[in-house]
């Protein structure tokens, strides 16, 4: 999905990632992130953030959330994570990063409130009054009041699968009379997700039903008394969608994988963020007609199309083959690539893809490598994920 513009705008990186696997620095099933760009790309995120008076959390799953990417990514403009789940809340905030947002997009177990609520979290996102029952108990507990997001969403709007739940819109009223007699809990906003999706040209982020469903759940609030201090309007929070987002009233955004110069439109037009990730991997074996490379490292929603494969970063940007999906039913133990009239596909060739990734979900590596953008790359960081 990102090949192409990696190889155009971010050759570097794909030379650098060919060049430490083929001397054994790197194993196959590696992830490379050019620190570099991530760093730049976090600081022009940061400037027009403030810029518009809005307020970034970011996100680090898709980074695989390492406390040394969140270190950087901290100490570069965005200092605050939002933390999907409870286990990458913990790895975050022990690392010394300071959460923004926990629970959305995964609400924490009943008996994990009372860690949760001692890291201090700006907000937590509630799904229902069960939970916010859950918070406001905790937080009487430590002797505090939570401030909460409620997530929300309307009969047409879109909603991934895994990802359901929620205040429906038509109910919101009847729940924010219970939930505003919650003593540990005080409503500071609203949340939904996804706001963008790729229009149908691929020229531009458009919102969805969701979007306005937001708006909407914020004149909800505002009408039962709530002052709303935060519109939390998360997907594809870039440099091309912060303007729009704070001219229609949103507050806040939590970038992912606009950290990488990989959200959706990325592919499509070149934006200010640059491309900063790739995954490296080996030629394990050939038959009459497909090579295969070591996986671990794939993801279902990739949209890959193809990847570049040889034993030299001097020629490897010129050799490219297809590849394709794996079977959704399958462990990625190989991923499938095609041959090449051109040149000769060999076993032990180093295989670069740039695609859409959630790095936390899969069984890869992470290696962090600075000076990329300089011509001096070094490995500076190397994750096992054993």
């Amino acid at each position: 999905m990102f090949l192409d513009v990696t190889k155009r705008r971010n050759p570097g990186l794909i030379r650098t990632g060919t060049a430490l696997h083929q001397m054994g620095k790197i194993p196959p099933n590696t992830y490379v992130i050019d620190l570099d760009s991530l760093q730049e790309n976090v600081r022009l995120l940061s400037k027009a953030a403030k810029e518009h008076n809005f307020h970034l959390y970011f996100m680090s799953k898709q980074l695989g959330r390492l406390p040394e990417v969140a270190k950087l990514i901290s100490g570069n403009g965005i200092q605050k994570a939002v933390a999907v789940e409870f286990d990458e809340g913990k790895t975050l905030f022990e690392a010394g990063i300071p959460i923004g947002n926990i629970g959305h997009l995964v609400q924490p177990g009943k008996n994990q409130w009372d860690e949760v609520l001692s890291w201090k979290p700006e907000v937590v996102t509630i799904f229902s009054n069960e939970k916010a029952e859950q918070v406001s108990n905790a937080a009487i507990k430590l002797g505090q009041v939570q401030d909460i997001l409620l997530k929300v969403y309307g009969e047409s709007d879109l909603i991934y699968p895994g990802q359901e739940g929620g205040f429906q819109l038509r109910d919101l009223p009847s729940s924010l009379a219970i939930l505003k007699s919650l003593p540990g809990i005080r409503i500071a906003g609203i949340t939904t997700f996804p706001n963008f999706q790729l229009s149908e040209s691929h020229d531009a982020m458009i919102p969805t039903p969701n979007f306005y469903t937001l708006l909407k759940a914020r004149v909800i609030l505002e009408q039962n008394g709530i002052t709303v201090q935060q519109v939390n309007g998360p997907s594809a929070t870039s440099v091309e969608t912060i303007p729009f987002l704070a001219e229609n009233g949103v507050t806040h955004g939590e970038p992912g994988h606009a950290l990488t110069g990989t959200t959706p439109l990325h592919a499509y037009k070149d934006l200010p963020e640059k491309p900063a990730i790739i995954y490296v991997t080996e030629v394990s074996h050939c038959d009459s007609d497909y090579s295969y490379v070591i996986g671990g490292g794939y993801y279902g929603r990739s949209n890959l199309s193809g990847c570049l494969v040889g034993d030299s970063e001097e020629t490897i940007l010129d050799q490219f083959v297809p590849a394709y999906e794996g079977s959704p039913e399958a462990i990625d133990y190989y991923g499938r690539i095609g041959k090449s009239d051109n040149f000769t596909i060999k076993t032990g060739d180093t295989a670069v893809f740039a695609f859409r990734t959630q790095v936390f979900v899969t069984r890869a590596h992470i290696a962090l490598v600075k000076g990329i953008q300089s011509g001096n790359p070094e490995l500076v960081h190397f994750e096992r994920k054993w």
